[in-house]
């Protein structure tokens, strides 16, 4: 459209969002799309022409009625959270753009997105960009159309001569590798999310995150059950209270990464995987046998060792401070000088366990321990930690 107009792409962005251009310009974009120009303009006396606003929103609803009117008027939006799943057969290339936004705006007016479309055509140059998906969070569109195309259109926002289109303005752009398949696209889309949003408290159960870089973001409490997370970059990540059970965290690096609370049963560490000391000998203790393990100063605090088989265990001056133990059978286990401060022993089984006090033991019980050697415990032992 620049060319065919005689004008630059700075013009035509300038056009589309709203900003004022020059009168003959205008006209010859308005001839372009076959529009009215003397009707869509709202201009004031020609001396004072330089400074007046063109009224593009009245040239947004003409262009609407052209173009739902026309021949290649877009498929109308019903989805509630995605559509347009068809695919361009000749094109891989795809760009995914994020607008500030209501996604009704869309889905709720073809006309709109008639328009919608056929100006991000003619700021691509590429009439054959169509819209292959759109999604909440914002407003993300993901376009299908010609390597040269997305890629202008990338540089232009980038660049910062697009910044909205139709009063939307835009948040953030990424192209899409043209080797990706659609299930590579996803991870992507999700991965970008998750950098941008965080994602405490998030259902990422199952999900590849295979080698994804989520360097320092926030997984608090996300449900990792399962997820593919082999090869991860998750330095410094904060996982706290994350549930990585089953999680394949092969090879994955979690150097400094926050795993306070964090549940690992069934999940996969090998050699490959970085991970400090403190989480891998957690890691052990919930995977592997842990009776009669010498934990004599270890450094659990923190650590969900919740229905953890500790009995038997030397866990003499181990910092078990804030570490959850419910559930976790602890009957003969050594706890000379063990610090127990602020420890979750809703349910922990305790007994014969000599070197604690009468007082100790008064806490752990106030707290909703269960020692199998004082009477009025016993019978609360058949009754099984549901946890």
């Amino acid at each position: 459209m620049a060319g065919s107009a005689s004008c630059t792409r700075q013009t035509v962005s300038k056009f589309f969002a709203r900003r004022p251009v020059a009168k003959h310009l205008f006209q010859a974009m308005c001839n372009e799309l076959d529009l009215e120009w003397g009707e869509i303009a709202e201009l004031e006396p020609e001396d004072e022409q330089s400074s007046s606003k063109l009224g593009m929103d009245t040239e947004r609803e003409k262009t609407c009625e052209v173009l739902q009117e026309g021949p290649k008027a877009t498929q109308v939006l019903t989805s509630p959270v995605s559509l347009a799943k068809k695919q361009n057969a000749n094109c891989n290339e795809q760009l995914v753009i994020t607008f500030t936004g209501d996604i009704e705006t869309l889905q709720k007016n073809p006309a709109f997105q008639a328009a919608f479309l056929s100006m991000m055509q003619a700021v691509s140059g590429d009439t054959s960009l169509k819209i292959e998906k759109i999604e909440k969070g914002s407003i993300k569109i993901t376009f299908s159309g010609s390597k040269e195309g997305l890629k202008r259109l990338e540089e232009q926002i980038k660049s910062g001569e697009l910044t909205e289109v139709l009063g939307m303005p835009v948040e953030d752009v990424q192209l899409l590798p043209s080797s990706t398949t659609g299930e590579e696209q996803d991870k992507i889309r999700l991965v970008q999310e998750i950098i941008a949003q965080g994602a405490s408290g998030r259902d990422l159960s199952d999900t590849n995150l295979s080698g994804v870089d989520l360097r320092g973001t926030n997984l608090s409490n996300a449900d990792l059950s399962g997820a593919d997370l082999s090869g991860a970059d998750l330095r410094g990540a904060n996982l706290e209270g994350a549930d990585l059970n089953c999680a394949d965290l092969s090879g994955a690096n979690l150097r400094g990464a926050d795993l306070n609370g964090v549940s690992l049963h069934d999940a996969v560490i090998d050699e490959a995987t970085i991970i400090s000391d403190k989480w891998r000998l957690l890691w052990k203790i919930v995977n592997q046998s842990s009776k009669a393990r010498n934990l004599s100063g270890a450094n659990l605090s923190g650590a969900n060792l919740s229905g953890a088989d500790l009995s038997g265990a030397n866990l003499s001056g181990a910092n078990l401070s804030g570490a959850n133990l419910s559930g976790a059978y602890l009957i003969d286990a050594y706890l000379i000088d063990a610090n127990l401060n602020d420890a979750i022993v809703e349910n922990a089984l305790f007994g014969e366990n000599s070197e604690l006090t009468e007082d100790i033991k008064r806490d752990l019980k106030r707290r909703g321990a269960i020692f199998e050697d004082l009477p009025g415990d016993r019978f609360r032992i058949l009754i099984p930690y549901s946890g």
